[in-house]
């Protein structure tokens, strides 16, 4: 199997440098496993999705199953660990913007995580969130009404009350103190 460090200077140049849509089909799902486990650094993941976002929808439907079926696993394996190399919003901006998948049922899917990861990330995003550039796109204001709306403060105290450390309890409700004032604007 190839490793992560086999593959870099592919994840770095490939389609860019050398290599054809199938080669990139070809080591595709191995360089998604890499990101996944975090074997492979997190700073190939926005080159990587702008090259496959770019062109994914015209792929057959099998292979377009693939690449949702492996996002949705990379969402899901983010929610449930904290710290991660690629963080909520930026796999947020993977899925909604380079991919143009829906943004709506993965966010359902953190609503109904009950991690301390998934707590931890949403206090993440709360300060991330804030200092955010405006985005005109559809899926930022979906998120943006999201932020501000009550699933949010839910992740948080669910984090809050059952924290495994007293820095954790703090973390969180410093973000649920941010996401109150900012869920006033």
């Amino acid at each position: 199997m190839l490793t992560a460090a086999a593959l870099s200077p592919y994840a770095w140049n490939g389609l860019y440098t050398w290599g054809d849509v199938e080669e990139f089909k070809h080591y595709l799902p191995r360089l998604l496993e890499l990101l996944i486990l975090e074997e492979l650094d997190g700073l190939h993941a926005p080159s990587l999705m702008l090259r496959l976002g770019v062109r994914w929808q015209t792929w057959s439907k099998i292979e377009q199953e693939a690449v949702i079926g492996t996002v949705g696993a990379w969402w899901r394996q983010t929610l449930s660990s904290y710290p991660r190399d690629v963080d909520g919003m930026d796999l947020i901006e993977i899925i909604a913007d380079d991919l143009k998948l829906d943004l709506a049922p993965h966010l359902a899917e953190w609503e109904s995580n009950t991690t301390e990861a998934a707590a931890r990330h949403m206090a993440w995003l709360m300060h991330d969130f804030t200092v955010a550039v405006a985005h005109g796109a559809e899926w930022y204001a979906l998120l943006d009404r999201w932020i501000r709306g009550t699933a949010p403060a839910v992740i948080l105290e669910r984090g809050f009350f059952s924290a495994s450390s007293p820095e954790v309890a703090q973390e969180l409700s410093d973000a649920l103190e941010t996401h109150r004032i900012w869920s006033r604007h």
